[in-house]
């Protein structure tokens, strides 16, 4: 993990779709979580419990694993033992390594486990009761027994004032659709070559349903939905500038942010997918989806710009033509106010903007030609001899290199990997890049699946992420989820 602090507050995207939130936290209520194998069933249900901060009112039936191999492949349910561990004299009594409130019933007849069922909501012993799965018990009985046994289940949990929960393993059996307060149903999808997860919300009683289906993936053990994409997320406001606060103390180890060749990002999760960074004297493009507003890969990059910025490297920037200049001006004041003490170290490569270039050098006051061929080879130059343990960063628009000719531009591409450390090309998705992939290293698009943001390396091929934003504070910050 990099060495550089950002002062974020606390993540509050959701975990669960709001709208199956606000369900599961209704007093009493039955729900069926159905869906293939392999779709997130038993992870669902696990996080709901999570979700909920239940301790111990609750009951979880295993059919299909034992509750040894849920602590496995979910180690956070042991927290479940030790809340129980301290409620009770004597741990030592506790032979088992799971929680007692999970119950091993793969070898139970359905006769017996049906009577424990029924016996927990009787005595109200369990508030919340998981049965992961029914086919195992209901595949015993004939249909009419079936049948009859859920209406009883439900009966009797209306009168214990519980809440029951189905596991099924066949989505197309809809038998308890119809008595049950609540249905969802988990698929794995295709779009375009990309497998995502998909929650759809049949039936929430009582709920209004603003939103039928969402993108979740299974990272790390837990069930996560993946945010709406809204881009007035990406909109700073006035009153937070300055809010994102960098720590200044000198870090003299700048390679730090590069190791073994390959430069960090400043994204955890993306240099894992690109296995372990960037190239060092690498070409990149991030392609963005027509249609989406190109703040989002400026929130993308500005991040990347500070972590340099922060390891004492400098950083090469023109912004995109298309940009509003005033909501340039905001994203730069709220993500680089690192650079306010050293201008030195950041080049800015545009046209003049009022109450932002100035304390910067730019382009235009030279009379260098075109700024990729003149002014920035100058000063690259220069950072190399002033202090060779530095990095350079040169973000573009990729438009901008276009309106070269064929020479000039092979001939920036070979300065570029002669003497920049990685330089990020900013494209629009209409923008002809096919040429391009030719030369470059790495090819990531914004894109919109489904409603969500997503960020998608198409060169080298590597797992989506999902891109968060949290602006609870007045500026965006981008958080990159992997699609498990």
């Amino acid at each position: 993990m990099l060495g550089y602090s950002i002062q974020e507050r606390s993540d509050n995207s959701p975990i669960i779709p709001n709208e199956l939130m606000e369900f599961i936290k209704k007093d009493t209520y039955s729900l069926i979580i159905k869906g293939s194998a392999g779709t997130g069933k038993t992870t669902l249900s696990l996080t709901i419990l999570r979700a909920l901060e239940i301790k111990d009112n609750f009951f979880y039936i295993c059919t299909r694993a034992s509750p040894k191999q849920l602590l496995t492949s979910y180690p956070w349910i042991a927290k479940f033992k030790e809340s129980q561990e301290r409620e009770t004299s004597n741990s030592a009594t506790n032979e088992t390594d799971v929680p007692i409130n999970f119950e091993d019933a793969r070898l139970d007849e359905p006769e017996s486990l049906f009577e424990r069922i029924t016996n927990e909501l009787m005595d109200v012993k369990a508030p919340l009761i998981v049965i992961d799965s029914w086919d195992a018990i209901a595949s015993f009985m004939d249909r009419e027994a079936r049948l009859n046994n859920e209406r009883v289940l439900q009966t009797w949990r209306e009168r214990a004032g519980a809440k029951l929960i189905f596991v099924n393993e066949d989505p197309s059996n809809t038998s308890l659709d119809f008595v049950v307060d609540g249905a969802v149903k988990l698929d794995q999808v295709f779009y375009q070559d990309i497998r995502v997860r998909e929650i759809s919300l049949l039936k929430l009683r009582g709920i209004k349903i603003r939103k039928p289906s969402y993108m979740f993936t299974l990272d790390k053990g837990n069930f996560r939905s993946i945010q709406t994409h809204n881009p007035k997320n990406f909109i700073i406001n006035l009153d937070s500038i300055n809010f994102l606060q960098f720590d200044k103390k000198k870090n003299t180890r700048r390679l730090l942010l590069c190791e073994q060749g390959l430069i960090k990002s400043g994204y955890n999760e993306l240099d894992t997918n690109l296995g372990g960074g960037f190239p060092r004297r690498g070409i990149a493009v991030i392609e963005v989806e027509s249609g989406i507003n190109i703040l989002v890969a400026m929130a993308f990059l500005f991040k990347i710009m500070a972590t340099f910025l922060k390891f004492g490297n400098v950083v090469f920037f023109e912004p995109p033509e298309s940009i509003d200049p005033t909501r340039l001006s905001l994203y730069f004041k709220s993500y680089l106010s690192v650079v306010q003490t050293d201008p030195e170290r950041f080049f800015w490569l545009g046209p003049k903007i009022k109450g932002l270039t100035e304390p910067f050098s730019s382009w235009a006051d030279k009379d260098q030609g075109d700024p990729l061929l003149g002014y920035p080879h100058e000063n690259i130059v220069k950072e190399h001899q002033s202090d060779p343990n530095r990095l350079l960063l040169s973000i573009l628009p990729l438009n901008r290199l276009q309106r070269l000719n064929p020479r000039n531009k092979m001939e920036h591409l070979s300065y570029a990997r002669q003497n920049i450390d990685l330089t990020i090309f900013i494209a629009r998705e209409n923008e002809p890049i096919p040429w391009t992939l030719e030369i470059c290293d790495i090819v990531l698009k914004v894109s919109v699946i489904k409603g969500s943001l997503f960020l998608r390396p198409l060169y080298p091929l590597s797992p989506i992420l999902a891109m968060e934003v949290n602006n609870s504070f007045g500026y965006p910050i981008l958080k990159l989820i992997p699609l498990v």
